[in-house]
């Protein structure tokens, strides 16, 4: 068997270049320990003659998984496929996520050309504490993508940074107070919490885990991680997205994902 591993975009890494590629490094070391055969690209390279048995892609651009796609449909397993990738993207994720009943916070998606020329309209329903602004395509390229805002001054500002940066969809997200909670998994047998704010172990309630494990099976991820606020007795998932860094528990997640991986890759 073949493996190709994809390193993600750097423009895609803001200021976590080095510890994407350590997790795809670390899979396929354990993969190469295993007997298996693997090779690692960039994203930005062109690999169109190697075509593998299987691809353990962190690429989020368009053209790549477009060109990714075609391999998909000759035959060749790609872990996370193309089409979950694509489900990340924020504008399609939300309305996934809220299509399948998931828990987040109230969140609404417009083109910049509503909220340009109906602003005030849009919040109609009245300036009451703090909402997060971001992009509605990729997640954060960097901080200035997503931010909290809590008065119409700093809506409008915001509103014209993505003006400048030709964002044409802008999800706008309620703020929720609690706890903020990073999580990773791979497939449905492991998930890992740490409290954002300090880097510590959280273990999440049992309904938490199993609403993190219908977004991601609604998105078709298998490799994946995300952010959730535990607030009192409940919570609220604010992003999930394909193959992170596992920056928290690097080690840990590169072995469960070679054990994933191998069993993909028995069953072929």
């Amino acid at each position: 068997m073949n493996v190709l591993g994809i390193y993600r975009e750097k423009i895609f890494s803001p200021g976590k270049i080095e510890q994407d590629k350590a997790i795809m490094d670390k899979v396929l070391s354990g993969l190469k320990n295993l007997g298996v055969n693997v090779r690692a690209v960039s994203a930005e390279s062109a690999f169109d003659e190697l075509q593998p048995d299987l691809v353990l892609s962190m690429a989020q651009a368009e053209d790549i998984l477009s060109f990714l796609s075609k391999w998909e449909k000759e035959g060749v397993r790609i872990i996370n496929s193309t089409q979950s990738v694509k489900n990340c993207y924020r504008k399609k994720m939300i309305a996934i996520l809220k299509e399948h009943h998931i828990p987040m916070p109230k969140s609404w998606i417009y083109s910049l050309e509503a909220i340009e020329e109906e602003l005030s309209e849009v919040y109609s329903f009245g300036w009451i504490g703090s909402y997060w602004i971001k992009r509605g395509d990729f997640h954060a390229l960097q901080k200035e993508d997503v931010v909290c805002v809590s008065s119409f001054e700093e809506m409008e500002k915001a509103v014209a940074y993505f003006r400048e940066k030709d964002v044409n969809n802008i999800v706008i997200q309620e703020h929720v107070d609690g706890d903020t909670v990073k999580f990773y998994g791979v497939g449905d047998s492991y998930i890992r919490s740490f409290l954002s704010l300090t880097s510590e172990p959280f273990e999440l309630p049992e309904k938490a885990i199993k609403a993190i494990l219908d977004a991601k099976n609604c998105l078709g991820l298998e490799v994946y991680g995300g952010d959730l606020v535990i607030s009192n007795d409940d919570f609220f998932i604010i992003d999930i997205n394909d193959w992170p860094s596992f920056s928290l528990c690097q080690d840990e997640a590169a072995d469960k994902i070679v054990r994933y991986v191998k069993s993909v890759l028995e069953g072929k």
